[in-house]
């Protein structure tokens, strides 16, 4: 019997090349273990506001992923218990709580049944334990601690992860690459193949961060070597074009974390400007992982002072690239055949998270009650005191017809 899984992602970000790439990369690894694939559609609203909704990326989605409604409320999520047998957090930066929000028992499965298996996989920090102490307060990390303990299994994108879950979760974790490195190469040419646009003979510029210090540095290069510079970042080009615009430019200039990996993939040379603010570590520890030699830059200025370029080997690096993505579906493997475990700590953490709930609804309605009063007393002040005797008149007279028709 074909098993279904639902997975918890970033699937739901309108315009993030990497969320949904590493979204797809891990479905299709899935079907290919003949595990049929949904993606939880969990939107974080406060993050969409100020997203434009790109249509190619609804349409990928539409004709590459199987995706939930919204799971915009508790009752939805815990609803998916009735069709999923597994359950699957990962990739990207699913464990990064400052990010998180209200969504965070989603990441974390909280509402997963003691029956269900629970799997973190290539699941992302972000940052490393430093950092994480520093933007995540100590309650979050005791319903960290509480909800890892009832996976069956944990895998992480970065080294740091691994130390993160040791030291402050108790919890074994395995470091394992991210999915877009894991799935057959031949995937993603095939995806190209759909690409309308030709970037043969440009620099690709995808930078998230941008400013004018990149404009005067896209001159520098084409100038320097050229070529032109084409900047896709909020291009709003389709998937198929940002994959093609990788693999056949002349060299790319990125700060995106998934734009380095695929620059990595189709063995492309590369200038890496670490992003600090959306976490350092990631390249960091790809580039270990993999034996790269770590030639990140911090500033776009630094390019007028020495060769910037990655210089990688790329026969050694494909070589490290396949024995990381055995390691990842040897994890996986395992974990889709293991027995399901846990069940007494995932019912610790369910209700753990069921009495938070509880609490805060508890707290909002004293909360609405509070404010109802104050307003009532308000009402009372301004219709005692302030109201011509006329108007209360015309006051008393409505409330009274009104109650009648009641």
């Amino acid at each position: 019997m074909q098993q279904k899984c639902s997975i918890f992602n970033y699937v739901w970000n309108s315009n993030n090349y990497g969320a949904i790439l590493t979204a797809y990369a891990l479905s299709e690894i899935l079907k290919n273990a003949n595990i049929e694939v949904v993606n939880a559609d969990c939107k974080i609203i406060t993050y969409l506001l100020s997203q434009t909704k790109n249509l190619t990326f609804s349409t990928f989605k539409k004709n590459n992923l199987s995706l939930t409604e919204n799971l915009n409320n508790f009752l939805k999520t815990n609803n998916t218990n009735k069709f999923s047998d597994i359950y699957i957090t990962g990739s990207d930066q699913v464990f990064r709580i400052a990010g998180l929000g209200e969504h965070l028992y989603q990441y974390l499965l909280d509402f997963v049944n003691a029956d269900k298996k629970k799997i973190s996989f290539s699941a992302s920090f972000g940052v490393n334990k430093e950092k994480f102490l520093q933007e995540t307060s100590q309650d979050k990390i005791e319903h960290m601690k509480t909800s890892l303990k009832s996976f069956d299994f944990v895998s992480v994108r970065e080294k740091s992860g691994v130390e993160i879950c040791r030291d402050l979760f108790d919890v074994k974790a395995e470091w394992i690459l991210d999915p877009v490195f894991i799935l057959d190469r031949a995937k993603w040419d095939e995806l190209i193949e759909n690409a309308t646009k030709d970037f043969s003979n440009k620099i690709v510029s995808y930078v998230l961060d941008t400013n004018k210090e990149y404009k005067k540095a896209h001159k520098y290069f084409s100038k320097k070597y050229n070529f032109e510079v084409i900047e896709l970042a909020n291009s709003n080009v389709s998937i198929e074009n940002w994959l093609a615009s990788i693999k056949n430019c002349e060299f790319l200039i990125t700060d995106s974390f998934h734009g380095m990996c695929f620059a990595i993939i189709f063995n492309k040379p590369f200038i890496c400007i670490t992003n600090q603010k959306r976490g350092a570590t990631r390249f960091e520890s790809i580039l270990e992982m993999l034996n790269i030699k770590n030639q990140c830059i911090n500033n776009i200025n630094e390019i007028y002072e020495k060769d910037c370029i990655f210089k990688v080997d790329y026969d050694r690096v494909n070589q490290r690239i396949a024995e990381e993505a055995q390691k990842g579906l040897d994890f996986l493997k395992k974990a889709l055949e293991a027995p399901v475990s846990k069940k007494e700590e995932k019912i610790q953490a369910k209700m753990r998270f069921l009495e938070n709930k509880i609490y805060e609804l508890e707290k909002e309605a004293t909360l609405k009650y509070q404010i109802k009063k104050e307003l009532w007393h308000l009402w009372l002040i301004i219709f005692h005191k302030y109201l011509p005797k006329p108007i209360k008149n015309i006051i008393r007279f409505m409330r009274i017809k009104y109650a009648s028709r009641k």
